[in-house]
């Protein structure tokens, strides 16, 4: 009956640790899923942004374009103008030419009349266009760049490593933790390529992890390795929980499962 006892205490603690890990695991998600809500309104306004001010620059060299042909235009329309008036009063001088019967009046008319064509205008200004209303050099096509938008997901990140129990080693006030990463050991633990690792611990007389759960972790960061050894310590305890997670150039994943190393 003694046995029984004690085994309903010992499930009985290890229920209430577990609820309130699940009860604190759920502040947490709360917590993390306003996090990574926010930093996604906050990436979002930064395109929205980024694609405001470059419709602006893009409509800003339209209409550039735009004020750069109409001045050229303008002022050939005004030049042309000018031309035609001349032109006019020359081919009217001409034609009242046309009357003089006098030859010496005529040769003279006729000499100021060549003197004038010479110097007119109509006869100095381009007859063709200095810009053209063609904007084809403005066309745009963004299908790439929407398709991309389309693509936009979620980073993706490592999953959590397996720690090797038959590959810890405990001497000497230290502990080597040695894992493998998710995936049967693939470089890559499923979430891109896996640039480093992360280590936590804490001791405990207990051997269940969760019944650790009120310590504190210490933690051991920017391991390259599958494997860290954890020095300075003061076997106080019977055991050393350890857990591990992978980081890649974006984030990092989830922890591993923790394990409890005996340390005594």
């Amino acid at each position: 009956m003694l046995v029984i006892i004690s085994t309903l205490a010992n499930k009985n603690e290890e229920l209430q640790t577990f609820l309130e890990t699940v009860d604190t695991t759920l502040s947490g998600l709360q917590e993390e899923s306003s996090k990574v809500t926010s930093d996604l309104e906050a990436e979002l306004e930064q395109l929205s942004s980024a694609l405001d001010e470059k419709g602006a620059e893009l409509r800003g060299a339209i209409k550039e374009e735009a004020q750069r042909k109409e001045v050229q235009l303008q002022k050939q329309l005004s030049e042309g103008r000018v031309a035609m008036m001349s032109c006019e009063e020359l081919l009217d001088f001409a034609n009242q030419t046309l009357t003089i019967t006098n030859e010496e009046e005529f040769l003279k008319a006729a000499k100021q009349i060549k003197e004038r064509v010479t110097m007119a205008p109509a006869f100095r200004l381009t007859t063709r266009p200095a810009a053209s209303s063609s904007f084809s050099e403005f066309t745009v096509d963004f299908s790439v760049e929407r398709a991309g938008l389309q693509r936009l997901h979620f980073l993706p990140v490592p999953a959590a490593p397996q720690v090797d129990p038959s590959c810890c080693v405990v001497c000497d006030n230290t502990v080597m933790v040695a894992w493998q990463p998710a995936g049967e050991g693939g470089a890559d633990g499923g979430g891109g390529r896996i640039e480093r690792y992360e280590v936590e611990y804490r001791k405990t007389n207990q051997e269940s992890p969760l019944r650790a759960a009120g310590a504190c972790w210490e933690k051991i960061h920017d391991i390259t390795d599958t494997q860290v050894t954890i020095t300075g310590l003061k076997f106080d305890s019977h055991f050393v929980v350890v857990r591990v997670r992978a980081r890649n150039k974006a984030a990092a994943g989830e922890f591993s499962e923790p394990v409890a190393i005996e340390t005594t």
